[in-house]
C-alpha cells in the first residue's frame, strides 16, 4: 500500500474504533468496472425477499460504512477510496458529490433486518442526507491506466500533491506502523467542528481581510483565462485558514500557501497560449516583494507548471 493511502489510514486510526471494536475507517479499492452509483450506494435487489415484504437492498462495503457513520453521528468516520481514478469518478461518485453540494437527502432509508441478515427499505419514498461526520479521502496516481479528474470534481475537493526529493530517500525507513487512537473527547470535537458550518465566521483568522484581498487578486488573474473560482472555494479556504489559526499558528501566508495549492492551482489547465500568462501573474503574487517567496510551496509548483507548459505546450495541475 502506498504512502498516500498509509497517510490517510493514520488519520483513520486516530479516529479509533466503535463500541463493537470496528475501526472508524475503511479502505475500499476502486475497481475499473465501477460504472455507476451502485458501486457506492448499492441497489434494490429484485431477487431478495424479506419477512416483512419490504424491498431488499444490496449494500456494498462503502455504503455499509456510510450507514455506520450515520448511526454514530458524534464520532468522525473516514472512507478511503484507494486508486480513485481507475474508473471515471463522475460515473460512480456523482450522486455523492451532489449530496455534498446540495445537502439534500440522497440515501435510501434502510434498516438492517436481524432475522434475515438483510438490509431492507424502511420507507420507499423517504431519503436520508449524507452524514456530516463522514470524511472521504481518495488516493490517485496519474498514468496511462487512469482517468483525469474533471474541473467540477476538483472544485469540490482539496487536492494534495506528494513528491519525494532525492535527499529524502532513506535506506533506514521501515514500513509505517499504526497510529494510536485519539482521546475520545478530541475525536468527538473533530466531528463536532465538521458539523458547524459557521465556525469560521465566529472564529475568523486574525488576518482574514489580508487573505481575502490576496484571493481576490488571484481571482482577477484566473478570470483572464475563464478559470476563476467561486464562493464555495472562498468559503472553504477561509474555513481552512480559521482552523489553521486555531492550532496556534496565526501567520497568514502559511495557510494561504497551502490553500492555493489545494484549491486554486488545480483549476489551472490548458494550452501554453492560455495558461502561461496566468501562471506568470500567479507566480508574481506568490513571490511577493520580499527576498524570499511569500508563498513558497505555491511558487515552486508554479515554476514546475511553467516549465511543463513550455516543454509540452499544455499543462494541468498533475503536470
Amino acid at each position: 500500500m502506498r504512502f498516500k493511502t498509509q497517510l490517510a489510514m493514520r488519520l483513520g486510526e486516530w479516529f479509533g474504533t466503535d463500541e463493537h471494536g470496528r475501526h472508524r475507517h475503511v479502505v475500499v479499492p476502486v475497481r475499473p468496472d465501477w460504472t455507476g452509483p451502485e458501486s457506492i450506494f448499492g441497489y434494490e435487489d429484485a431477487l431478495g425477499k424479506s419477512v416483512s415484504g419490504a424491498p431488499v437492498w444490496f449494500v456494498p462495503e462503502p455504503f455499509e460504512f456510510v450507514l455506520r457513520a450515520a448511526n454514530d453521528p458524534e464520532h468522525p468516520y473516514l472512507l478511503i477510496l484507494d486508486e480513485m481514478n481507475l474508473a471515471h469518478v463522475e460515473r460512480y461518485f456523482s450522486d455523492f458529490l451532489s449530496g455534498v453540494e446540495s445537502r439534500r437527502p440522497i440515501l435510501p432509508d434502510l434498516v438492517f433486518d436481524q432475522p434475515s441478515r438483510q438490509w431492507v427499505l424502511r420507507d420507499v419514498e423517504q431519503r436520508q442526507p449524507l452524514p456530516q461526520n463522514l470524511f472521504v479521502v481518495g488516493t490517485v496516481n496519474v498514468d496511462e491506466t487512469t482517468y483525469m479528474f474533471s474541473p467540477k470534481v476538483l472544485d469540490r475537493a482539496s487536492t494534495f500533491e506528494f513528491r519525494v526529493t532525492s535527499n529524502e530517500l532513506d535506506a533506514e525507513l521501515q514500513r509505517p506502523i499504526a497510529a494510536p487512537a485519539g482521546e475520545d473527547q478530541r475525536v468527538r470535537a473533530f466531528a463536532s467542528l465538521a458539523e458547524s458550518d459557521d465556525w469560521q465566521r465566529e472564529h475568523p483568522h486574525p488576518a482574514r481581510a489580508e487573505i481575502v484581498s490576496t484571493l481576490r487578486e488571484a481571482h482577477v488573474i484566473l478570470a483572464g483565462a475563464n478559470q476563476e473560482f467561486g464562493h464555495r472555494t472562498l468559503y472553504e479556504i477561509l474555513r481552512f485558514c480559521a482552523f489553521f489559526a486555531a492550532t496556534g499558528d496565526t501567520d497568514a501566508d502559511t495557510p494561504l500557501d497551502l490553500a492555493m495549492m489545494q484549491k486554486v492551482l488545480p483549476k489551472v489547465h490548458g494550452s501554453r497560449r492560455r495558461v502561461e500568462p496566468v501562471l506568470t501573474k500567479l507566480d508574481s503574487l506568490a513571490v511577493g516583494a520580499g527576498p524570499a517567496p511569500r508563498l513558497p510551496i505555491t511558487h515552486h509548483k508554479i515554476v514546475r507548471m511553467i516549465e511543463s507548459v513550455r516543454a509540452n505546450q499544455f499543462v494541468s495541475f498533475a503536470e
